[in-house]
């Protein structure tokens, strides 16, 4: 099988929509011998962060000397980013290998009447091809939720982590903070250790909880103090350990660090990685700059709010807001917490079913207080935008792949202009 062809099989798979639940997964693995049991593996969930915090505990694990495979997602801008080791999407070939692996398993499967997800499909392919290689450490997050996303069908993880919780997914999850936090610890395991980022009070307790009743220690992450921002990165202190520095740049960044810190604390890794990882941590498309571009994956309100503190830190000068929205995401808040950061405001419309009229995101803007237009792609938003020292872009994850194709094409332009 070609990767196209896999591609195309799993795309396939897509009409299926989303899922919850661990019985369809389960008899999958299950038919494919669970291979998912034979792999060290770190399990992480939460709102916002899943990425950074994954990123920089494979940087650590590196600096330490372990091979690391990770499974993200979605993917932004190709899709064997999900799957990486060491940092580098694997092959084409190796992926069409795994899921043509699944092809007969899935068609037995739905004799019997059970029809596997896309995002089902890729776990299962994940976990066969982090078999196949068989690296030390294995991290693999979440897609929404926890306790019925099917990454959870991992049965002892050497370690889980849950990293901030917020709203969002409210329709699958619940619509207020506990709820979605017991969905969180859904991932919590007997015995297994567990680690939270800095979490509101509420959310705290429903953690405490579940790993009590799971007779396992959970372990907060740490304040971190005595921040120093900058242009080439972030330094601060985390207790007694002094003088961290990370070069992703966002507010929220150091959350995420201190929750890998703590994770890698747990797994019993050495001072000494854990500062050279964090400090060559790369993760795409977070407060991402690109000359006066700035690509960050924000689509909720919780992390518009902290979108809007990182530009007061960083941002000098006038700045416009690009956005586009998902119908199903509170559209209003996220419009509500970012207004204020900006000059004007261009809307656009995310591709497929679930994109958000750009004109009624712009009247969202607008309501508060904000001049705002809608346009009919990336390009003339981008082309509309540039009188401003800065252009922010977020709002949905599928947004920013095209965005960076644009800016890339305009600094090209500009190139061979000069």
């Amino acid at each position: 099988m070609l990767y196209t062809e896999a591609k195309k099989f799993t795309d396939g798979l897509a009409a299926r929509g989303i899922a919850p639940g661990l019985g369809n997964i389960s008899a999958l693995m299950s038919e494919l011998g669970d291979p998912q049991d034979r792999i060290k593996t770190v399990h992480i969930a939460g709102t916002n962060g899943k990425g950074s915090v994954g990123a920089f505990l494979e940087a650590i694990l590196k600096s330490a000397g372990y091979s690391v495979g990770r499974f993200s997602s979605p993917a932004v801008a190709e899709h064997l980013e999900m799957f990486t080791i060491n940092g580098t999407p694997v092959s084409g070939s190796d992926y069409a290998e795994c899921i043509e692996r699944l092809i007969k398993p899935i068609t037995v499967l739905e004799n019997r009447g059970i029809y596997i997800t896309s995002f089902e499909a890729e776990t299962a392919a994940a976990f066969l091809l982090f078999e196949k290689h068989m690296p030390d450490h294995t991290i693999i997050e979440c897609g929404m939720g926890g306790r019925l996303d099917s990454t959870n069908v991992l049965k002892a993880p050497e370690l889980s982590v849950i990293t901030s919780v917020s709203l969002d997914h409210t329709a699958f999850l619940g619509d207020d903070l506990k709820s979605i936090a017991l969905e969180k610890a859904g991932i919590i395991k007997h015995g297994v250790p567990a680690v939270t980022a800095e979490q509101s009070g509420e959310v705290t307790d429903v953690l405490r909880d579940a790993a009590a009743k799971m007779d396992t220690t959970l372990y907060i992450a740490g304040h971190p103090e005595n921040i120093r921002y900058s242009d080439t990165g972030t330094v601060f202190d985390l207790g007694d350990t002094k003088s961290l520095e990370i070069s992703l740049p966002g507010t929220y960044q150091l959350k995420n660090a201190a929750a890998a810190v703590k994770a890698a604390e747990v797994l019993g890794i050495g001072d000494d990685a854990v500062r050279r990882g964090l400090h060559s941590a790369k993760w795409g498309f977070r407060f991402e700059r690109i000359g006066k571009f700035i690509l960050d994956g924000a689509h909720n309100p919780a992390a518009a709010a902290e979108l809007a503190a990182s530009a007061g830190i960083y941002l000098s000068g006038s700045t416009a807001i690009i956005c586009g929205c998902f119908k199903d995401k509170d559209y209003a808040g996220i419009a509500a917490h970012t207004a204020h950061i900006a000059g004007h405001v261009y809307t656009v419309t995310p591709p497929g079913p679930r994109g958000l009229n750009a004109g009624i995101l712009a009247g969202e803007f607008r309501k508060n207080g904000v001049p705002a237009k809608s346009c009919g792609s990336i390009a003339e938003a981008a082309a509309e935008a540039c009188g401003f020292d800065n252009v922010l872009i977020f709002g949905s994850l599928s947004i920013l792949a095209e965005a960076k194709r644009v800016i890339d094409l305009t600094n090209q332009t500009k190139g061979a202009d000069k």
